[in-house]
């Protein structure tokens, strides 16, 4: 057993004297993502059955929006090599999205209370205006077109 103890010292002591891993080389990239991330709000709060309550919940994804470009804005420049594409991509299709959900707004806004025809057919209309939003709402999908900020996304706290 005395044996035994030297060789756990020196086990210990190899252990503690081993460098520090490596730093993900990815790191500045994860830290972007982070910010984008922590930038975006979550949306919780469903459409309703009325055109003014479809007109609150879609006033509210494009206060989302806003805060998404914003939150892309304030995150600066991607710290990756060709990813200035991508953010004036993904910052595109907000901005189209933007303007179709104020054209929702508005065709919303026409609708009499208690006129379910107008309604149906106001959401009919919305709908086929919108047809760009589902990439909008997670500009992170195209943000992703990029493999180092995909990586980056799938290992930033909050993301």
């Amino acid at each position: 057993m005395p044996r035994l103890a030297p060789l756990l010292s020196l086990l210990l002591i190899a252990a503690c004297a081993a460098p520090p891993p490596a730093p993900d080389p990815d790191a500045p990239a994860i830290a972007w993502a982070a910010k984008v991330c922590a930038g975006i709000p979550q949306i919780t709060v469903a459409p309703q059955e009325n055109a003014a309550d479809l007109g609150a919940f879609v006033h509210t994804l494009s206060v989302a929006l806003t805060q998404e470009a914003d939150a892309i804005r304030a995150a600066g420049p991607p710290p990756v090599s060709d990813a200035k594409t991508m953010v004036d991509k993904a910052l595109g299709t907000i901005n189209a999205a933007q303007d179709s959900l104020r054209q929702a707004g508005s065709r919303l806004a026409q609708v009499q209370p208690g006129d379910a025809a107008g309604l149906q057919q106001a959401v009919v209309d919305v709908n086929a205006g919108m047809t760009g939003l589902a990439d909008a709402g997670d500009p992170k999908a195209t943000l992703r077109q990029n493999a180092t900020l995909d990586r980056a996304f799938d290992k930033a706290a909050g993301c």
